[in-house]
């Protein structure tokens, strides 16, 4: 597993990484902050959702280069997670780094 996966598990063990389009959006309305990783094989509906979660600054979206099965494994589910929400500022800045590009970076996609 590398070092940016190992942030997801370390968050999801520390109760700082919510999962899924719905607990991210909940999350998102009662705080602002964090940031909301996107797994590279998230369907294009998905993403139009984490973009309007994302809208107004609430969180940064970045747009991971792994897929649903990859964030799945390294946060211990055993189902797919095409959306995970880092809540602590320090984790999400950590993720971000080792993942190797800053949040808003990445190209769009749809």
């Amino acid at each position: 597993m590398d070092k940016a996966l190992g942030y997801l598990g370390l968050a999801a063990r520390a109760g700082k990484l919510r999962t899924g389009a719905e607990d991210c959006a909940k999350e998102l309305k009662r705080h602002r902050g964090g940031l909301l990783a996107a797994a590279a094989d998230a369907s294009g509906n998905t993403l139009e959702r984490a973009r309007a979660m994302t809208a107004g600054g609430r969180a940064d979206l970045f747009y991971t280069a792994y897929t649903k099965r990859q964030i799945a494994g390294a946060i211990g589910r055993g189902t797919p997670v095409a959306l995970a929400l880092i809540c602590d500022e320090g984790l999400a800045r950590a993720f971000a780094a080792a993942a190797g590009s800053q949040p808003g970076e990445q190209e769009e996609r749809v």
